[in-house]
């Protein structure tokens, strides 16, 4: 589970900013499901809704947790790649400069710390400590040396790796890849090294937008189990959708050269076009809803199902994965195509079945600020300041009594984190000396 992130210098971030899961210490016995126990000292909440204007860069603070996984799980093939950095624009000098992030984080009891300094081309700083009895201990650290052109790499001995597996991994570490990639090309094994490398690749999920395409990866989850199968049923039922059932139909389709003509004028990798033309046929999978009415029993396609449905059952496939393992993800504008209370019925379900899960969501739905389950320590806002950059703050931070409702006081404009809008009226000015007008 993520404690903290800390992001500087990208995309819309300027200075440090940080955003934190860290429960309350006086949390109420009856929030407590709201949250998870680390320990005696530190409790992590499961759910953090950031709240801003379009443009002022909400979406950012996903986008970095996004970057920090890509570069330890997939990385640049080769030194001359580029890292896929951005740095904030608005400015001379942080456009020269890299960008810092650090992100702390449970697996188990134990927590970690990784942070990592980086620009387009190559990785200045990186590190990773952990605290497995209490005390800090460095798993490894590098560093770029600007006067000698090189990068330092040191090995702490709880990594237990060979002297032939540090020059190995010290080898395989490009300056433009990170350490914990370099572990994945290198054949090496290292217990406590792997435990972190599962996390980024099993426990923190990909960010989901409005505009990713969940159906296929929620359609192979129904497919390959029937567990699963139930479990999509009971959630359309519950949603009230008159969906009753679901069932997945295979369908061949004759590869025929017309098949092969389109794909090829889509531009489909001619490897897959080669091995099409081996292939006679092709197995696809539909799926169907089944509808219950008064008049009976009806199947009907997912192509004719609503755009709320369709991202309801597509994020069904999100919430199945957080109720049975552990995982954090990223959800950017939630709401999108789906009604106030189906939204508010997804996060009721998550907080009440998670365990050891978390969600970090961005919306423009005020109204689910306003929910009975929403406490302030749960919701974050963004805004952008003078300069252009993003800044990001707790509700927790305005110390709102209980006469003070938290959607009133952001509606009012105390909260900040609101677009300030002109007039809606354009007046037409007319030119005399010209057929033509302008506005203002």
């Amino acid at each position: 589970m993520i404690q903290e992130l800390s992001v500087e210098n990208y995309r819309s971030i300027n200075t440090k900013q940080t955003l934190s899961f860290l429960a309350p210490e006086n949390i109420q016995e009856e929030d407590e499901y709201l949250s998870i126990e680390i320990n005696e000292s530190i409790r992590l909440m499961k759910l953090c809704i950031v709240y801003g204007y379009n443009a002022s860069g909400k979406t950012n603070i996903l986008q970095a947790l996004e970057f920090v996984r890509n570069l330890v799980l997939t990385g640049p093939d080769t030194k001359d790649d580029e890292t896929d950095f951005i740095p904030f624009a608005l400015d001379e000098e942080t456009r020269k400069k890299p960008g810092i992030f650090a992100l702390i984080f449970f697996i188990g009891k134990t927590s970690y710390e990784y942070t990592l300094c980086v620009d387009r081309n190559r990785i200045f700083r990186e590190s990773l400590v952990y605290t497995p009895k209490g005390r800090p201990i460095t798993l490894f650290s590098r560093y770029f040396d600007g006067e000698k052109s090189v990068s330092k790499l040191t090995i702490g001995s709880d990594c237990a790796l060979s002297a032939k597996e540090k020059i190995l991994l010290n080898g395989n570490t490009l300056k433009n890849s990170t350490v914990l990639n370099a572990v994945q090309k290198s054949n090496i094994h290292s217990p406590a090294l792997d435990a972190v490398i599962a996390y980024f690749k099993e426990t923190m999920m990909p960010i989901i937008t409005p505009t990713v395409l969940l159906r296929d990866w929620s359609l192979e989850r129904l497919a390959s189990d029937s567990t699963k199968k139930q479990f999509f049923a009971k959630l359309m039922e519950k949603a009230d959708f008159q969906i009753a059932g679901l069932e997945i139909k295979k369908k061949r389709i004759s590869v025929v050269d017309e098949l092969l003509d389109t794909l090829t004028e889509q531009i489909v990798p001619n490897g897959l076009l080669k091995q099409l033309k081996k292939t006679e046929h092709l197995e696809t999978m539909e799926l169907f809803f089944t509808h219950e009415t008064t008049h009976g029993s009806y199947q009907i396609g997912v192509e004719h199902e609503s755009q709320g449905s369709l991202r309801y059952f597509r994020l069904g496939g999100v919430l199945q994965e957080l109720l049975t393992e552990p995982h954090v993800v990223a959800i950017d504008e939630l709401e999108s195509s789906l009604h106030q209370d189906l939204a508010n019925f997804y996060l009721q379900m998550f907080l009440k079945n998670s365990n050891e899960s978390q969600m970090l969501v961005t919306t423009h739905a005020q109204y689910i600020m306003g929910l009975d389950f929403m406490r302030d320590y749960m919701v974050w806002f963004c805004e952008k300041d003078e300069t252009g950059a993003s800044k990001y703050y707790s509700a927790e931070d305005f110390e709102l009594t209980s006469g003070n409702n938290l959607v009133n006081s952001y509606q009012n404009g105390n909260l900040g984190a609101k677009p300030i809008l002109g007039n809606p009226k354009f007046n037409r000015i007319e030119n005399s000396n010209k057929p033509s007008s302008s506005w203002e």
